[in-house]
């Protein structure tokens, strides 16, 4: 009993399969018009005259006219060829099915990874979004404590100013109730008096109330 030969591809150059069938196509149709048959309906003249011009142009196809060969015969060979080679393509499809099938796991899970980065990035820039926020309200607020910082130290300054031209010492009262008015201290002290009662006057047109507070004051010691 004859043993089996192994299957092999044979060496045929896929472009050289290709030139063939070109040929074959130009020779079939030369060979119904040899017969005397009907070429196919969906052909015109001018599309096979076109077709077989075409055909005819490539280098093979052109050796192969000059040759004298059975067209009937090299159209099988050339189908054999092509059965081969196509048997052979489709044993080689079904020896890396078990690859192709790891390939497709191995994209889905790249699909599955990417799409939990695409997830955790879209986070993270929502992240920064929020961020982003709270440091433009922060800057906003610190702005706003700088503004009333300014406010407070502008008018801890005129109020200072008021407080010391307001307020009576008792530094001033002791002078003036007990030093001689001939003194010198006495004369100081009582022009400084004579400044505090022209401000608080000044002041009390604008209904400033803390000038109620040192008035009587001051008039006790201008009466002295």
């Amino acid at each position: 009993m004859a043993t089996e030969e192994p299957f092999h591809t044979d060496n045929t150059d896929l472009g050289d399969l290709e030139s063939e069938q070109l040929y074959l196509e130009a020779a079939n149709i030369l060979q119904k018009l040899q017969l005397d048959k009907p070429v196919d309906e969906e052909w015109s003249l001018d599309d096979m005259e076109a077709h077989i011009e075409e055909n005819l142009q490539d280098q093979f196809v052109q050796e192969a006219l000059t040759q004298d060969i059975d067209l009937a015969q090299y159209s099988e060979q050339i189908q054999e060829k092509l059965q081969i080679h196509e048997k052979a393509f489709v044993q080689d499809f079904i020896g890396e099915t078990n690859n192709i099938a790891n390939l497709h796991i191995q994209i889905s899970s790249c699909d599955k990874i990417l799409e939990s980065m695409d997830h955790m990035l879209r986070n993270f820039q929502n992240n920064l979004a929020n961020i982003s926020n709270e440091i433009r309200h922060l800057q906003q607020y610190s702005a706003e404590l700088n503004i009333k910082k300014k406010n407070r130290e502008l008018v801890r300054g005129q109020l200072s100013q008021v407080v010391d031209e307001m307020v009576v010492p008792q530094s001033m009262i002791q002078i003036i109730m007990d030093v001689p008015v001939t003194e010198r201290q006495f004369l100081e002290q009582l022009h400084e008096l004579s400044h505090k009662i022209k401000f608080v006057k000044e002041q009390s047109f604008h209904d400033a109330i803390a000038c109620q507070d040192v008035q009587e004051v001051l008039e006790k010691l201008r009466i002295k």
